[in-house]
C-alpha cells in the first residue's frame, strides 16, 4: 500500500484494509478495488474519482465548506469540470460522497465482519480516533449543518443511519441484540446522538476526551435495554465508559 493512498480490498467478509496500519487522513485517496475483469478495465477511472473524492475532503479541511466549488475542485484535482460531473455529479451530491466514503472506510477498519459481537464499540473507536486525527474535517463537516446546504449534511447523516441500521440487524441476527428491539429505531436514536454530539462539538468547541466520554454515555444507555443479557458488547462499554 502506497503511503499517498488507501487501498480496501474486497474478501469474503466484507471490506478490510490493506497493510499493517491504519491511517486517519481524509485528504488520502480511498481506493476501492472488488476484484474482477471489470475493476481492472475501469482501474483509472476508480483512480480519477478517488482522487477527486480526496480533493474535496482537503478543500473542505483546508478551506471550509464555502470554498468547496465545482470549479475549485477540478483545479486542485487536476481534472476537468466535466470529469467531476461525470464521476461524482453537481457539487452538494460530490460533497455528500466525499464525506459517506471517508467514514465507511473509518468504520470498516473497525471489525471486518459486521456480526462481530465487539462491532459497535470498535466503530465508536476508530470513528473517535479518526476525529482526534483530524479534527478539523469532522468540524467542517459539521459546520455544514448551519450553512444555507444543510440538506447534505442530512443526505450524509441519512447514508450513515442506513450503515448503522444494516450492522445492527446484523448484531440482531448474531445474537448480540434482543430480536424485539425495533433495531430501526435504536439505529436512528445513535445516529442522532452522535451527529447532535458533533454539531455541538463544532459550534462551541469542548475537548475531545469530554466527547469521547458523552459518546460512550450515551451509547451506554441507549443500548443497555437493546443487548441480551450475555452479549459481550455491555460489558466492553461499561469497560469503555469507566475508563473515559
Amino acid at each position: 500500500m502506497s503511503q499517498q493512498e488507501y487501498q480496501i480490498v474486497q474478501s469474503p467478509a466484507g471490506f478490510a484494509p490493506r497493510g499493517p496500519s491504519v491511517l486517519y487522513d481524509p485528504a488520502l485517496p480511498i481506493l476501492h478495488f472488488p476484484g474482477g475483469v471489470a475493476a481492472v478495465t475501469r482501474r483509472n477511472q476508480r483512480l480519477r474519482r478517488a482522487q477527486i473524492l480526496a480533493t474535496i475532503r482537503r478543500l473542505l479541511v483546508e478551506n471550509g465548506f464555502e470554498a468547496v466549488t465545482v470549479r475549485r475542485i477540478a483545479e486542485a484535482s487536476g481534472h476537468a469540470v466535466q470529469t467531476i460531473y461525470n464521476l461524482v455529479g453537481p457539487r452538494d451530491e460530490a460533497i455528500v460522497q466525499a464525506i459517506s466514503e471517508y467514514t465507511r472506510y473509518v468504520g470498516r477498519t473497525a471489525s471486518p465482519r459486521a456480526d462481530d459481537s465487539h462491532a459497535v464499540i470498535e466503530i465508536i473507536d476508530r470513528w473517535l480516533q479518526s476525529v482526534e486525527a483530524s479534527p478539523e474535517f469532522c468540524r467542517q463537516v459539521s459546520q455544514i449543518f448551519f450553512s444555507r446546504s444543510r440538506a447534505i449534511f442530512y443526505d450524509f447523516r441519512d447514508r450513515e443511519l442506513k450503515g448503522m441500521h444494516k450492522l445492527l440487524q446484523q448484531q440482531q441476527r448474531s445474537g448480540a441484540i434482543r430480536p424485539e428491539i425495533n433495531v430501526r429505531d435504536l439505529a436512528e436514536q445513535l445516529v442522532l446522538l452522535a451527529s447532535g454530539l458533533c454539531v455541538e462539538w463544532s459550534d462551541r468547541p469542548f475537548p475531545l476526551e469530554q466527547l469521547r466520554r458523552r459518546l460512550y454515555s450515551g451509547y451506554s444507555h441507549l443500548l443497555a435495554s437493546a443487548l441480551t443479557p450475555n452479549s459481550q458488547i455491555r460489558e466492553v462499554l461499561h469497560r469503555h465508559e469507566a475508563n473515559v
